[in-house]
Parts: structure tokens; C-alpha cells; sequence
């Protein structure tokens, strides 16, 4: 051991080192470091300010250092704008479940499944997941109220529809990057199409169904206009519409707006928290099929 230990001393000092340049600090780095910087603060900004204000008992537009109170909580945690937060649950619970579960089975479909016109079928999905909302409003609106559908159920499992062609395609990927060897092997087993499904499929495209489900559950859950519209009734109306609420005609209580977006961003945070584990694993597919 010493005598190899020796040796490789000795070649260790032969070898020639390469010199070492010292890190030039050229012009376009340092432009473009300054708009990283800049960019950076541009977006820190509005978070310090949400931060700062919602315990500042005398809130304005600027950053300021805060007047420390809880006060801005207590007033926002009221119980119609806890209301309006549980009416936010349901909306994007229910557009989540709509969107997602039709979702992953037409992913399937084609993703396994022989269709005429596949190719321009699926860009004409990606065309809808396109279309903006706004433009669809007027006659949205003038449907559901010649059906009397001018509550939380029917405006959310349109919200879900909103979302189901982008979800598609997320998707659809995902299932695509899974071995149809499995698939077969699981046929030779007897298994059928829901079985499959259930125990090969969804397993492994889950990182997928996952990250559309977020999508879909955040699309219903910062939506303000379709909720503003579609739904009547005051008391079902969603956390967005109760923030509108506290601009006052003189007065804008930017104290309770930064408590109530904090508690309003709480559930997005533990939903991404609780799915990381999720897209942490990803595919773990090695060894599945052999060779």
C-alpha cells in the first residue's frame, strides 16, 4: 500500500498542471446580471409589499416598514370572506374532477387507440385550450340563466371544461412515455381495459394526472370573471370576487386585501406541497420490461 501510495505521489508530481485563468468579467455578464437583479426585484416587490402590508395597521400602495398589528387577519378572516374561501374549495374541487378524469381517458384513447384524423384532432384541442374565456362569457350567461343555472355547481363544471383540452395534452404525453410492453403483459393476464388502467397506467403517468389536476384545480381557483357572471347569489360567490369586495368607493383597505391574498394562497401552497412527493418520484420505470 505505502509503495503504491509512493508511486502515485510521483505521477501526481510529473503531471503536468494546467494553469488556472482567472474568471474575466466581460461586459454582456455584466449586463446580464444586472437584469437578473433587476428582474429579480421587480418580481420580490410584490410579495415584500404583501407581506409587509398585511401587518401594517396603516397599509398603503407603497413598502413601507409596518405598524405591526393582527388586526388586518382578524378583519379578513371574517366569516363571509371564510364563506367565500369554502365556496373557492368546491369550485376548484369540482372543476379539478371534472376536468381531470375525462381528461386521462381520452389521453388514453389516443394515445393507444387507432383515430382517423388523430394529428389534426389533437391540434384543434390545442386550439380550444387556446380560446379565451372572455368571448364566451355574454352568451354563457344569457344560456344559464334561460336554465336557471346561475349557481356554483353548473359555473364550476364549466370552468372544468375550460380546462380539459390543455389536460388532455399534458396528459397524453405522459401515457405516451409508458411501455406498451406492460400493457401486453398485463392482456396476457387476463386483465382488461380498466384493469390496466387502474394498475399499470395510472400508476405510472401519475406525475402527469398529477400536474394536470393542478392546472386544473388553479384555473378554477384564480378565476375571477366566470364566478363573477355565472354565479348570482352573493353568498356562493368565490375568494377572488370577496378581494374585489374590499375596494370601497373611498376607501381601500390594502391592510385586509395582503392578510386576505395570504390566507387565499395558503391552500395553492399546501396542495403543491402535498403533491411534490408525486413529481419527485417521476418515472421510475427501469427494470419494468426485460430485454
Amino acid at each position: 500500500m505505502a509503495t503504491t501510495a509512493i508511486a502515485a505521489d510521483q505521477l501526481n508530481a510529473e503531471r503536468p498542471r494546467l494553469p488556472v485563468r482567472p474568471r474575466r468579467v466581460t461586459g454582456g455578464k455584466t449586463i446580464s446580471n444586472l437584469i437578473l437583479i433587476a428582474l429579480g426585484v421587480i418580481f420580490t416587490a410584490p410579495l415584500l409589499w404583501l407581506l409587509f402590508a398585511a401587518f401594517d395597521s396603516k397599509a398603503g400602495p407603497t413598502i413601507e416598514w409596518p405598524h405591526l398589528t393582527l388586526s388586518n387577519f382578524t378583519n379578513a378572516a371574517s366569516s363571509v370572506n371564510m364563506q367565500a374561501l369554502l365556496n373557492s374549495v368546491y369550485i376548484s374541487t369540482i372543476a379539478t374532477f371534472v376536468s381531470t378524469v375525462p381528461a386521462a381517458f381520452m389521453a388514453y384513447v389516443f394515445s393507444r387507440r387507432h383515430i382517423p384524423w388523430k394529428g389534426p384532432l389533437l391540434l384543434f384541442i390545442l386550439m380550444l385550450a387556446g380560446v379565451p374565456v372572455s368571448i364566451l362569457i355574454v352568451p354563457l350567461y344569457q344560456e344559464f340563466a334561460n336554465h336557471n343555472w346561475l349557481t356554483l355547481v353548473p359555473a364550476s363544471i364549466f370552468l372544468g371544461v375550460t380546462s380539459l383540452p390543455f389536460e388532455i395534452w399534458i396528459i397524453k404525453n405522459f401515457i405516451d412515455a409508458v411501455p406498451q410492453d406492460l400493457e401486453e403483459a398485463a392482456r396476457l393476464e387476463r386483465a382488461n381495459t380498466m384493469q390496466i388502467l387502474r394498475r399499470v397506467v395510472v400508476p405510472l403517468a401519475f406525475p402527469g394526472i398529477a400536474a394536470a389536476a393542478i392546472f386544473g384545480f388553479i384555473n378554477a381557483w384564480g378565476n375571477f370573471l366566470v364566478p363573477l357572471v355565472l354565479i348570482s347569489s352573493s353568498g356562493q360567490q368565490p375568494a377572488p370576487v370577496a378581494i374585489y369586495g374590499f375596494f370601497g368607493g373611498n376607501v381601500i383597505r390594502y391592510g385586509w386585501i395582503a392578510a386576505y391574498a395570504i390566507i387565499y394562497s395558503l391552500p395553492v401552497v399546501v396542495l403543491y406541497v402535498g403533491m411534490s412527493r408525486a413529481f419527485r418520484g417521476g418515472f421510475v420505470l427501469g427494470g419494468a420490461v426485460r430485454g
